[in-house]
């Protein structure tokens, strides 16, 4: 690649698995990486699960990060924390699909996100990865739900290491129209409004930077990164990736653990 091939690319990273290493850091010399493009006239974006109170205090560690797709694309931030962008799913709809699963599901653990809040059932508090999101825990999720509903996340202790099966239960028993099932990269299954997904906030940031399709880099390493790793021009999954995610990429390049996002930019440069 020339010195210019990053001139005017949109580079979108996945972050946990991705950005950060297993302690939750962002290795210096990936930081250095990111600024070389930021300086080459690369736009850099995150594309994480997290919400957006969980990936402020990263942006303070990567100080080149232009936009945030958080909550698996629902959101769309500037680094400023101005919103651009929110898909919301319809409170009603939600509620139906709550007692669905509910009854199809016992014991099933429920969480909502709600205007930049996570409010979840004990489990869900219990589940998530320190770092990730903050819980306001409740004891029923119907309580709360209303008005700037963005999405649901779904746990069961039975499916926690086996997503795929418990993604196919909560697809099974669900009414299609009005809401989709997806893998959220946690031990949980999350419902988002119909349409979305990383791949759908990176099409729409794409769009409204006027940057084509064949100009973004996406960088992931699991399964809610598969459509974002085919819909870019260019998907590198990480190494450490399963061979789902990789078979997904255009290339694979090292794992997070050894700046496998540093190693391919390096080559870019």
């Amino acid at each position: 690649m020339n010195p210019t091939t990053l001139a005017g690319r949109l580079i979108a990273l996945d972050v946990d698995g991705t950005l950060v290493r297993s302690d939750g850091t962002v290795s210096a010399r990936t930081v250095r990486a990111l600024r070389a493009a930021c300086d080459e006239g690369a736009v850099i974006t995150l594309a994480t699960g997290r919400d957006w109170h969980a990936v402020k205090g990263l942006l303070s560690d990567v100080r080149v990060v232009d936009y945030a797709l958080c909550v698996n694309g629902i959101e769309v931030f500037r680094a400023d924390g101005h919103e651009l962008f929110a898909a919301e799913l319809d409170a009603g709809r939600a509620r139906e699909a709550i007692q669905i699963l509910r009854e199809a599901i016992p014991g099933i653990a429920v969480g909502a996100g709600m205007r930049g809040e996570l409010i979840g059932e004990p489990s869900i508090n219990e589940t998530m990865p320190a770092g990730v999101a903050d819980v306001t825990v409740v004891d029923d999720i119907l309580s709360v739900l209303g008005p700037g509903l963005r999405d649901l996340v779904l746990y069961h202790p039975d499916h926690r290491d086996d997503l795929d099966t418990f993604h196919e239960r909560c697809r099974s028993v669900l009414p299609t129209n009005g809401l989709d099932v997806a893998f959220t990269g946690l031990p949980m299954i999350e419902i988002v409004p119909p349409g979305s997904g990383k791949d759908a906030g990176l099409a729409w940031l794409a769009d409204h930077l006027g940057i084509p399709r064949a100009d973004v880099v996406a960088f992931g390493d699991g399964l809610n990164d598969l459509a974002m790793l085919e819909w870019a021009g260019l998907g590198v999954a990480m190494g450490q990736a399963s061979a789902v995610v990789r078979e997904a990429a255009d290339i694979v390049t090292m794992s997070n653990a050894d700046d496998g996002i540093a190693h391919w930019l390096e080559l870019a440069l």
